[in-house]
């Protein structure tokens, strides 16, 4: 059988994506082939959300159109595909076939298209199929596992272009869901990760006016195997009273919030289309922290959205001090083609979007240091994942007395955008341990483990 090798670029949905189409091929008889320049066929499954990341993608295909040679196939897959579809093979006629957000299920039966001398574009929104997400492969190690339980976006922000991306937003249904993390948990995963674009809002199409992420969360809580079940990407504007309870009461519930806000001046707010205002914002967190001690809190604003005045800056700056978040994510506005923003006028200037997302990111980095510091001395139940070599300049290398140690991560701490916990000890790839946090640096602690738990998974 040809081989086949997978680039995927992007977010975490992108990567579930990813890993279906890798589950499907290989279930077909193709052999995965980890070095692209060696297979037969490269997909490359893209990202086009802001302007980096559609560079990088673009990038990406244009170097393995270079090096392509002859009676291989490069196929383009995922966000830039399904916002450019066939203008990509025109473009770069070395793409072979072209399968977009809503159609990747199909790869089986584009690449026997592409087989018979077909250049298959394929852009279609289905309904998709139920337990479509089975079989898998999951490529985020032994014990943690992206789960996908919706599709899509119905909200109107004037600066995404995700709806167009990714369709309408749909619920995977309660069945569908809970068949594939029982699938994941027998098959070892200890962490459960979900995502969606809005995933407090699941259910809501399905018949749940409220609480439908809290039902499901107390369903998934039942899975044997399962440790955690992480949430992200919530919404101000769909987070509910019994998803805030269903954290607080549910052990396996990670005590982590994800929810990204964008701004909080209410003239910022309206001109992004996005609920409420920051006085609600800061309601909803505490909320989070009454019901939830020591919960984690993380978000994302945009710096420089059209229309931004320095009074704007100045109430983000003071709201970033109120708020104490933990962790914060701030991108430079992207004017993208096809958002009613990208034609507003007032569109901030490259430089002083930049000399603010710097303001805005001191303002963030004195409460993150703080929140780092209330944390240490605390006990926290670690997964453990890898054996990491620390940076010289890390200041954790000089305290630790050591270049290398074993990294893991607390409920506290996403994968990928988080940081984690150094540890000494020992202890085991896929394991829990109870650990001291000792210390902190900029973004990861450091801590001794108190208590091993659990057996090895690698």
């Amino acid at each position: 059988m040809p081989s086949v090798s997978f680039i995927s670029l992007g977010c975490a949905k992108n990567l579930v994506d990813t890993e279906v189409m890798i589950a499907k091929l290989g279930a077909a008889g193709f052999d995965l082939e980890p070095d692209a320049g060696a297979a037969d066929t490269v997909v490359i499954n893209t990202c086009a959300f802001i302007d980096p990341a559609k560079a990088e993608s673009t990038q990406t295909i244009l170097e393995y159109a270079q090096r392509k040679q002859p009676g291989r196939q490069l196929i383009v897959a995922g966000c830039l595909a399904q916002r450019y579809g066939e203008t990509l093979q025109a473009l770069v006629p070395e793409i072979d076939g072209v399968i977009g957000t809503g159609a990747y299920a199909d790869i089986v039966e584009l690449l026997a298209d592409v087989e018979a001398g077909k250049h298959p574009v394929r852009l279609e929104f289905g309904v998709e199929p139920e337990h479509d997400f089975l079989p898998r492969l999951v490529t985020t190690g032994s014990a943690t596992a992206y789960l996908k339980i919706a599709e899509g976006c119905d909200h109107p922000c004037t600066f995404c272009i995700i709806p167009q991306l990714r369709g309408a937003f749909r619920s995977r249904s309660e069945t569908s869901i809970l068949g594939e993390a029982r699938a994941l948990a027998s098959g070892g995963v200890k962490e459960l990760i979900l995502i969606a674009q809005d995933t407090s809002m699941w259910g809501r199409d399905r018949g749940h006016r409220r609480g439908g992420l809290a039902h499901l969360l107390e369903e998934l809580h039942e899975i044997p195997g399962l440790e955690w079940i992480r949430l992200l990407y919530l919404y101000p504007a769909t987070v509910d009273d019994e998803l805030i309870e269903a954290m607080a009461t549910l052990p396996k519930v990670c005590k982590y919030m994800d929810m990204p806000l964008q701004h909080a001046h209410p003239d910022m707010l309206r001109a992004m289309l996005r609920p409420s205002n920051g006085e609600r914002y800061l309601e909803i967190i505490e909320q989070f922290r009454e019901r939830v001690p020591e919960i984690t809190m993380r978000s994302t604003f945009i710096v420089g959205f059209p229309g931004e005045r320095p009074e704007h800056v100045d109430y983000l700056q003071d709201w970033i001090e109120r708020a104490r978040l933990d962790r914060v994510g701030f991108f430079e506005y992207s004017a993208e083609e096809g958002t009613p923003a990208a034609e507003l006028d007032a569109q901030v200037p490259a430089a002083e979007r930049r000399r603010r997302l710097v303001r805005l990111r001191e303002a963030q980095r004195q409460a993150s240091e703080e929140a780092r510091r209330l944390r240490i001395g605390r006990r926290v139940r670690v997964l453990v994942e890898e054996r990491r070599t620390l940076r010289r300049s890390d200041p954790l290398r000089e305290y630790l007395g050591a270049a290398q140690a074993w990294f893991g991560r607390s409920q506290g701490e996403a994968p990928g955008v988080d940081g984690g916990v150094y540890l000494c000890g020992d202890v085991r790839i896929g394991a829990f341990g109870e650990v001291a946090l000792d210390a902190s640096g900029p973004f990861d602690f450091v801590g001794h483990i108190v208590e091993p738990q659990g057996a090895t998974l690698a």
